[in-house]
C-alpha cells in the first residue's frame, strides 16, 4: 500500500500530519481501531479522501453538512471505479468509521450502489506446488528468505500474524519430533496455535543463530523476524508484512515461478499461495480433522468455530498427521517416510514381544479366559481373544 505523491498533494499531506496531534475528530477515528495492521491502512486511506478534496483540517470536514458530506463522499467513490469492490470498499469502510465516529449523518446505501462491480474474475485461487517451493528455496540468498518460506509454507498463516501483534520469541515453543509451536494474534479473540514442521524448525534455528553470531542478544521480547539493521548493534525492529511480499515476489522472480494473470491479480497470490497449499495438503489429508484443520486455517466454521475449543497438543497432533505431505525438502521427507516405519516396526515389535508373554502366563496358569484382559486396548484386546481362542482348540 505504497502511495506515490506529486508536490501538491504532499503539501496537503504534511498538514495533515501537523493536524492529527490537535485533531479532536482524528482522535475519536483513531480509538475505534484496535489492530495495527488495520490502522495502517485506514490511516492512509482517510488521508488519501481528504488529499483527493484538498482538505487539510480533519476537524472542519467532521463538522460539514450531510449533503456536502454525502457529494465528497459520491465523488471519490466514483473515483475509485478502476478498482477492485473488495479494495473500494475497504476504502469506503475507512472513511465512514471516521464519519461513524464523529456522528455525520450520510446514506450508506447510495454509496454501497456506487462501489465497483464486485462480480470480477478473482485471482490468487492457485496453491504453490512443493517444487515451486523447492525452487524458490534453491535461490533465496539469505537465511532469513529461507526461514520466511518456511514459516508461511508449514504455518499457511495470513502475512497479518507478523505484526497484529509483533510476533516474538515469547510465542515460540519446542514441541515434539523437532517441531516448533507459534503462538499468533496474541492477545486478540482470532489468536491460535501454527505450527512448524522439523526442516521449518530449523530453518528458523538458522537464522536465529545468525543473528545471534552478529551480535543481536535474543530476549522474550525479541522479534522472530527482524528488519536487517547497517550495524550488528542496532536494535532491530520487526518485519513488516509488506517486507515479506517484496521477499517472496523477488524469489519468485530469481525462481522463475510461473503465474497467469487473471483480472488485475495472478492466479497464485505471493503469500496466499503457500496458505492455499496448506489447506488444500489438511484438507485432502482424510486422516485430519476437518474441524482442527479449520482451526490451524483460523477459520470461524458454524458452531465449532465457537464451541470447539481444542487444546494445543490436539491441533498439534493432527497438524502432524500431515508432515510428511507439507514437508519441502525431499531428503526431509525421506527422513520421515523412514523414521515413521521405524516407529510403526518397534510398535510391532513392542506388540509381540507383549503377546509372547501374555502367551507364556497363559500357558503356565492355564487361565483362558478374556475376563483377565479387559483393560487391554482393542487391538490387544482382539489379539489376545484370538491367542485364547486358539490355546483352548489346542487344549482339547
Amino acid at each position: 500500500m505504497e502511495r506515490k505523491l506529486n508536490p501538491k498533494q504532499l503539501v496537503i499531506q504534511k498538514a495533515l500530519d501537523k493536524d492529527k496531534t490537535s485533531s479532536v475528530s482524528y482522535h475519536k477515528f483513531l480509538q475505534a481501531i484496535k489492530t495495527p495492521t488495520t490502522l495502517r491502512a485506514y490511516k492512509m486511506f482517510l488521508d488519501n479522501f481528504m488529499i483527493f478534496h484538498n482538505q487539510k483540517k480533519y476537524d472542519k470536514v467532521a463538522k460539514l453538512s450531510t449533503e456536502k458530506t454525502q457529494e465528497l463522499l459520491e465523488q471519490y467513490i466514483i473515483s475509485l471505479k478502476d478498482l477492485k469492490f473488495s479494495s473500494a470498499n475497504q476504502r469506503l469502510a475507512a472513511i465512514e468509521l471516521f464519519f461513524d465516529m464523529n456522528r455525520v449523518l450520510y446514506f450508506k446505501k447510495i454509496l454501497r450502489k456506487l462501489l465497483p462491480n464486485g462480480k470480477e474474475i478473482k485471482g490468487g485461487k492457485m496453491p504453490y506446488t512443493t517444487e515451486e517451493i523447492q525452487r524458490m528455496l534453491d535461490v533465496a540468498p539469505k537465511l532469513r528468505s529461507k526461514a520466511v518460506i518456511h514459516f508461511f509454507a508449514s504455518t499457511g498463516c495470513r502475512p497479518a500474524v507478523l505484526e497484529d501483534p509483533v510476533l516474538r520469541m515469547k510465542h515460540i515453543e519446542d514441541m515434539p519430533h523437532g517441531c516448533k509451536s507459534v503462538y499468533v494474534y496474541d492477545g486478540f479473540e482470532e489468536s491460535y496455535h501454527a505450527f512448524l514442521t522439523p526442516e521449518a524448525s530449523k530453518a528458523l534455528d538458522d537464522y536465529h543463530k545468525q543473528r545471534k553470531l552478529n551480535g543481536e542478544v535474543f530476549t522474550e521480547e525479541t522479534p522472530v523476524f527482524s528488519n536487517v539493521a547497517d550495524f550488528p548493534t542496532t536494535v532491530k525492529e520487526h518485519i513488516s508484512a509488506n517486507s515479506v511480499r517484496q521477499i517472496i515476489r523477488g524469489v519468485m522472480i530469481k525462481a522463475g515461478t510461473e503465474r497467469t494473470k487473471v483480472g488485475k491479480r495472478f492466479d497464485k497470490a505471493e503469500i496466499y499461495g503457500f496458505r492455499k497449499r496448506f489447506n488444500t495438503i489438511l484438507k485432502l489429508k482424510n486422516e485430519v480433522n476437518s474441524n482442527i484443520a479449520e482451526k490451524l486455517m483460523a477459520h470461524k466454521r458454524g458452531l465449532d468455530g465457537t464451541y470447539l475449543q481444542p487444546t494445543k497438543e490436539e491441533c498439534f497432533n493432527e497438524f502432524y498427521k500431515a508432515i510428511d505431505n507439507l514437508t519441502i525438502e525431499p531428503t526431509e521427507r525421506q527422513k520421515l517416510e523412514i523414521q515413521k516405519l521405524q516407529d510403526e516396526n518397534n510398535a510391532n515389535e513392542k506388540l509381540t514381544k507383549r503377546l509372547e508373554s501374555i502367551e507364556k502366563m497363559l500357558i503356565e496358569n492355564k487361565q483362558y479366559s478374556m475376563k483377565h484382559f479387559d483393560m487391554f486396548n482393542p487391538e490387544v484386546t482382539e489379539e489376545i481373544e484370538q491367542l485364547v481362542n486358539q490355546l483352548q482348540t489346542d487344549e482339547k
